[in-house]
């Protein structure tokens, strides 16, 4: 045996010899002295080595150098990050980091929304996309893959194993191709729905909130009749009514009703328009009813958009049809009197006591054909999203528009009742809101309106779907 051997072996016994007196001596201190991390659990023939093995060193960070390109990235909205807060503060810091990892320069354009599609189409088929990543709306991603306007992921990474996107995410944005043409961190909450309620109207009216309802199990379309007819009143005394129950346009209303009953518009697995259901044809009879027999609806004056908000905002009226994403813009600040938020009640037909928010299919980041480096240009995507902090920053976005607990809680709580339908770019949607004003109208019924623009939707729905 060598020198160095006898000693290393001699200096093992002593340590041992110590440890072990260590061990006896009554030590008590919570039983650290007992405990020996295993990276000290060295033999005389294995010493370990203080040095980190290769397998425990992380693997440096992979650069790119794209020689400062420009990468843009189109909304129909201008979303380049502002530096007045700490969301915008972040955002600018990781699309700094982004830059410098990739040697890029990141650029946000705004597309308008009435010429996204068309602009899509025509830059692809110039051989200059408008941009190298689009976030495209929810009425056209079928339209463009059909057309070869946008390219997949798969086609030049491993979708399950190369991205960070979810299985929800990965099958949503596949539009039944079994490619991922669309990306996204998760479903937005700005793009969910419900209804928003004045609450100095209900204070005043000494009626339970929509929420009491929902927790006492009663939030149904009775009870929604009821509340509605109980609000919809003179407040001046002059017999004219003033405050109405209801407002929003016919297809902001119609379509939560739907689904809100249990119906749906389009079976995926068959490819049929199922607008003729028993629930379809039930919800549309209710909406009629809210309009011309219980008489608790505030029409619009010829503009389904603005005038319902500004009803709601002046206080005119208790419900109000919302997305998400109008919060900000039109009543955070715009509103004196305070909002809740809650779901659309149930309809006598519905599946379960669960609530249903009906969706179309998500808007989604693609990534037009003709893009350089499509996987690199994912990646920059990728970088410059959390996907840790999803749920916090909902949250955090839901609390700075609702100031209650439980409006938060019932914002947060649609991503769980959402129902998407793949429908968005059928027609179906643009045929159904021409049937709900007719209906509400009174230009023709439920039934015999269905009957009528069902053919239509069918055939609008072979084209996109069947690419007849």
């Amino acid at each position: 045996m060598s020198k160095s051997k006898s000693l290393s072996l001699l200096t093992f016994f002593l340590v041992l010899v110590f440890s072990l007196a260590a061990c006896s001596s009554g030590n008590n201190n919570n039983g650290a002295a007992e405990t020996t991390p295993a990276s000290q659990s060295a033999t005389a023939e294995a010493p370990v080595s203080s040095e980190p093995s290769a397998s425990e060193v992380a693997p440096a960070e992979e650069t790119y150098d794209l020689g400062g390109r420009e990468i843009v990235i189109s909304h129909w909205w201008d979303d380049t990050p502002n530096a007045d807060t700490p969301a915008g503060e972040e955002r600018l810091k990781r699309i700094s980091e982004v830059e410098k990892k990739y040697n890029v320069k990141i650029k946000y354009v705004n597309t308008d929304w009435d010429t996204y599609a068309e602009k899509i189409t025509t830059s692809v088929m110039a051989g200059a996309p408008l941009a190298d990543i689009v976030y495209i709306p929810s009425n056209t991603p079928q339209t463009l893959i059909k057309g070869g306007y946008i390219v997949p992921l798969d086609d030049y990474m491993n979708v399950q194993e190369e991205t960070k996107l979810s299985d929800e995410i990965i099958k949503a944005a596949s539009y039944g191709t079994g490619k991922t043409y669309g990306f996204l961190t998760a479903p937005p909450l700005f793009d969910n729905k419900g209804l928003l309620y004045n609450k100095r109207i209900f204070e005043e009216s000494g009626l339970p909130t929509p929420e009491e309802d929902i927790k006492n199990g009663t939030w149904n379309w009775d009870t929604f009749v009821d509340v509605l007819k109980k609000l919809t009143i003179s407040k001046s005394g002059s017999g004219e009514i003033d405050q109405w129950g209801l407002t929003g346009s016919a297809h902001s209303v119609g379509t939560p009703l739907i689904y809100a009953n249990g119906g749906s518009l389009y079976d995926e697995t068959t490819q049929k328009v199922v607008a003729d259901s028993p629930e379809v044809i039930e919800a549309l009879e209710f909406q009629n009813k809210l309009y011309n027999e219980y008489k608790v609806f505030k029409r619009d004056e010829g503009n389904d958009w603005e005038d319902p908000a500004r009803y709601f905002t002046e206080g005119k009226v208790a419900f109000y049809p919302t997305g998400i994403f109008e919060i900000e813009p039109r009543f955070l600040a715009n509103m004196k009197d305070g909002y809740g938020f809650v779901p659309w009640p149930n309809g006598p037909k519905a599946k379960s006591a669960d609530f249903v928010m009906g969706l179309n299919q998500m808007h989604v980041y693609a990534i037009p054909r003709g893009v350089e480096d499509p996987k690199t240009v994912y990646k920059i995507w990728e970088d410059l999203q959390n996907f840790d902090t999803i749920d916090e920053d909902n949250r955090t976005l839901a609390e700075s528009y609702f100031s209650d607990e439980d409006s938060v809680n019932e914002a947060m709580n649609t991503f769980k009742i959402a129902k998407y339908e793949l429908i968005s770019g059928f027609g179906i949607e643009e045929a159904m809101g021409q049937l709900y004003r007719d209906v509400v109208d009174g230009k023709v019924t439920p039934a015999a309106g269905i009957a009528q623009v069902l053919p239509t939707m069918q055939a609008s729905t072979d084209k996109i779907v069947k690419g007849n």
